[in-house]
């Protein structure tokens, strides 16, 4: 497996099982299943693309490993456009019609908020992953 390898499959993966948990919790919530799943996948692209793009900019050095500010900063931006796009693309493509959120800036304020979470389990699970365990 090559580093850049190494460095970004977590990004990806992390992306991936975020937008499978929330085709779960869809589900659970009593949506239907092609809502549940579009919701999921309009969910993982994005987060699983930035996620990658937070990987490479860690292995570039742009974002260092084991600071958290700068990729906090990261996700405070990526995070809220990622909820943005499942939002929109889930409406559009099971209503058939574009439409924001209801109140869109309180929206996208309160994903930055969340995103600061996000962020702190994305540099953990990263770690975890990209050095092989915290026992190494």
């Amino acid at each position: 497996m090559t580093e850049t390898t190494r460095i970004t499959a977590p990004g990806l993966v992390i992306g991936t099982v975020a937008g499978l948990f929330t085709a779960l919790f869809t589900l659970v919530a009593g949506a239907p299943a092609g809502w549940a799943v579009t919701a999921g996948l309009m969910l993982a692209v994005p987060l699983a693309a930035f996620g990658a793009g937070c990987s490479a900019l860690r292995l570039r050095g742009v974002l260092r490993g084991g600071a958290f500010a700068p990729v906090a900063l990261y996700w405070l931006i990526a995070f809220p456009l990622a909820r943005l796009v499942q939002e929109v693309g889930t409406r559009l493509a099971v209503g058939d019609s574009f439409s924001l959120p209801p109140q869109p800036v309180s929206f996208l304020i309160y994903q930055a908020l969340i995103s600061v979470g996000f962020a702190i389990g994305f540099v953990w699970v990263q770690e975890r992953l990209v050095r092989g365990g915290a026992g190494r």
